[in-house]
C-alpha cells in the first residue's frame, strides 16, 4: 500500500474510480431511505471516507501539504490544516506503527507542514497575511500557545462534524494510542495563527521535528 501514490496515474484513476463505484454501491441502499440514512450516518461515513480519498485527492479537492497533513483551502487569504483518513493510515502505516511510532510521525509531520507554508510565504508563493487554521480535539494547548497560535473551542459545525465521524476518529485515534481509546472528539478546538507570526517560528518548529525525527528513528 505504501506505493500506492507512486503507481501510474492511469491505475491511480482507475483505482479511485472502481473503490468510488464499489462504496456507492454500498452507500445506496442506505442513502434513499432517508430515516436509515440518518441513523447510519456514523456509520457510513468511515465508509465514504475510505473510498473517496484517492478520487478527491487526484482531483485535487484534498491538498496534500505531506503524507499526513491535508488542506481543503489553500489561498492567500486562509489554509486550514486537517489530520488524513483511514485510506492514507493504510497507506503509510503498518500494524507495527501503531503507539508512540503513529503519534511521533504524525506530530512531526504536522510540524513539517507548518514549515512547508512558512516557506512558501518565504518564497512569496503565499501572503504573509494569511491566516493558518487547524480544527482538532488532540491539540496540546500549552504547545500550540508556545508556538504563537490562539486556541478557543471550535464553532458549532465542527463539533457535529467530530460527532458524525465518531467511529473513523476512536480507531485512528486508538491506532496513535496504541490501545483502544475514546477521544473526546465532542471537545474539538480551533488553533489559529497569522503567516506573519508563523514565520517567525520557524527555527522552534525546525528544532521540534529534528527532535521528533531523532526520537522516530531511535
Amino acid at each position: 500500500m505504501k506505493q500506492f501514490y507512486e503507481l501510474p496515474k492511469s491505475v491511480q484513476w482507475t483505482i479511485a474510480i472502481l473503490l468510488l463505484i464499489f462504496g456507492f454501491g454500498l452507500l445506496t441502499p442506505i442513502i434513499i431511505e432517508p430515516t436509515l440514512g440518518l441513523v447510519l450516518l456514523p456509520v457510513f461515513a468511515p465508509l465514504f471516507n475510505l473510498v473517496s480519498v484517492p478520487f478527491f485527492r487526484l482531483i485535487g479537492y484534498y491538498k496534500y501539504l505531506n503524507p499526513y497533513v491535508i488542506s481543503t483551502i489553500q489561498n492567500n487569504e486562509q489554509y486550514d490544516l486537517h489530520n488524513v483518513f483511514t485510506f492514507d493510515y493504510l497507506v503509510n502505516f503498518t500494524w507495527a506503527d501503531r503507539g508512540k511510532t503513529a503519534q511521533r510521525t504524525l506530530l512531526l509531520h504536522y510540524f513539517k507542514a507548518l514549515i512547508t507554508i512558512i516557506e512558501r510565504i518565504e518564497n512569496k508563493e503565499l501572503s504573509p497575511d494569511v491566516k493558518i487554521i487547524g480544527h482538532s480535539y488532540f491539540f496540546n494547548d500549552r504547545t500550540a500557545k508556545k508556538l504563537g497560535f490562539t486556541v478557543h473551542k471550535a464553532g458549532s459545525f465542527w463539533i457535529i462534524n467530530s460527532c458524525l465521524q465518531f467511529i473513523e476518529l476512536s480507531y485512528l485515534y486508538s491506532f496513535s494510542q496504541g490501545k483502544w481509546a475514546f477521544p473526546k472528539f465532542w471537545k474539538v478546538k480551533r488553533a489559529e495563527i497569522t503567516g506573519h507570526n508563523l514565520v517567525k517560528q520557524k527555527k522552534n518548529l525546525e528544532v521540534l521535528v529534528t527532535r521528533l525525527a531523532s526520537q522516530k528513528n531511535k
